[in-house]
């Protein structure tokens, strides 16, 4: 059954909607010139926000997980997007170790894996799985009854990684990561000769979304200049403090003192659109990922009001990794309702392709509200609706709809991944 999705709609974001697919032509070799100046990432999901009146990605993945929640219908999109990125990096690939994140035992994550996996074989590749835990042992995971999923450790010999199967040794070409690297770089990755996917700069221990924002920033000023529209539109105001501690009452006089500036600019954006929304912000650790260290605030006076369990909920993230370094975004309210729930639409990259996605839904949260959070569920896209890209191989009888829309601007994120990574 097809999900029923409601989303209220300004006349203006009805046009930047109708000029987006209007042009989708020239937006498609607008991209298309991009991609010859850089390589994208081998893989990447953009979680975006629709308001109604602006629509914007809000964080950028560059190790996405949830691959099992696409529509399977879009699997001959991603194997043929697979395939020409491993041409690139590695033309004679036959062989390929994913690393999985550490610790994990969640059964959807390991059904995440499986469709990697899939999508990988059938780019023509022979793929295991390999542990970076140095107390790691093979260790096999019924994930379903008759699936198994073996995770075998990693081991080093000179300047190439591998595993052992038996008597075999698996030596790849590519080693690709669904490993965030959050607890920082692996002493056993650094200095091989195999192709890292994406390359270990993309790792939490390294990377900032204050970074990849401010880049996109360069990439929306492009792109809107082209298509005459107001950037701020498709991104979202931001600002930073470093060097900081949450417990610290100056480190939280001075975001209370950016939160102002910045919810001042947000208010004069909606008077000019006639916007009746209470503006809001999300203060959110600068790297990192899983929707930890996150809260949002309506008046800046409540930073000042933090109390202590907000306070440990902002000083601690994943793998233990203490905050240092908060981004301060313009939160940009969900109007999408999809089955009656909040909902937020998340697109799925292989290389510079779109191949799909899903729609993040929460029944216990608002429109202002975290939705990447316990109690999450997902929805595909469904693929009779979905022409999100009108120059890969697929026949649409309709003219790309919003879903081509998403598909644009998580590109958009891309390109601005794609200049972390070869910045």
């Amino acid at each position: 059954m097809t999900p029923e999705l409601k989303t209220p709609i300004t006349s203006e974001f009805l046009k930047l909607e109708n000029l987006i697919i209007r042009n989708s032509c020239e937006i498609e070799q607008w991209f298309r010139m991009k991609w010859q100046d850089y390589s994208a990432p081998f893989y990447a999901s953009v979680d975006l926000r629709n308001s109604g009146f602006k629509i914007a990605p809000v964080d950028t993945n560059l190790f996405p997980a949830g691959f099992n929640n696409l529509n399977s219908q879009f699997e001959p999109l991603a194997i043929q997007a697979a395939v020409i990125a491993i041409e690139k990096v590695c033309p004679d690939a036959s062989k390929i170790i994913l690393i999985p994140e550490n610790h994990s035992r969640n059964i959807f994550y390991f059904k995440n894996l499986l469709y990697l996996i899939k999508i990988l074989r059938n780019a023509g590749l022979e793929v295991e799985l390999g542990s970076i835990d140095p107390l790691f042992t093979q260790t096999d995971f019924e994930v379903s009854p008759g699936q198994i999923l073996s995770i075998y450790p990693i081991k080093k010999e000179k300047q190439k990684i591998y595993i052992e199967k038996g008597n075999q040794k698996f030596v790849p070409c590519s080693v690709l990561l669904n490993n965030d690297l959050s607890a920082g770089e692996p002493e056993i990755l650094k200095n091989i000769s195999q192709t890292i996917l994406p390359n270990l700069n993309a790792g939490w221990f390294n990377r900032r979304k204050s970074q990849h924002f401010s880049i996109y920033n360069q990439v929306v000023k492009d792109f809107s200049d082209f298509l005459k529209i107001d950037e701020w539109l498709i991104n979202p105001f931001f600002d930073t403090h470093d060097n900081m501690d949450i417990n610290n009452e100056q480190d939280l006089q001075i975001i209370a003192d950016k939160s102002e500036f910045l919810l001042k600019k947000i208010k004069e954006k909606y008077i000019k659109y006639q916007i009746t929304h209470q503006p809001y912000l999300v203060i959110k650790a600068d790297s990192g990922t899983y929707g930890m260290g996150i809260i949002t605030i309506q008046d800046p006076k409540e930073v000042l009001q933090l109390n202590r369990k907000k306070r440990n909920k902002m000083s601690i993230i994943k793998d233990g990794q203490k905050v240092n370094r908060v981004i301060i975004q313009e939160g940009i309210h969900t109007e999408e309702i999809l089955n009656q729930a909040v909902s937020e639409p998340v697109v799925y990259t292989i290389d510079h392709f779109v191949i799909g996605g899903f729609y993040r839904i929460h029944t216990n949260k608002d429109k202002n509200e975290n939705l990447n959070s316990p109690g999450m569920q997902f929805i595909p896209i469904p693929f009779e609706q979905s022409c999100l890209m009108p120059d890969q191989g697929r026949d649409c009888n309709d003219p790309p709809n919003r879903f081509y829309v998403y598909g644009v601007i998580a590109r958009l994120a891309l390109l601005a991944a794609t200049g972390e990574l070869n910045g």
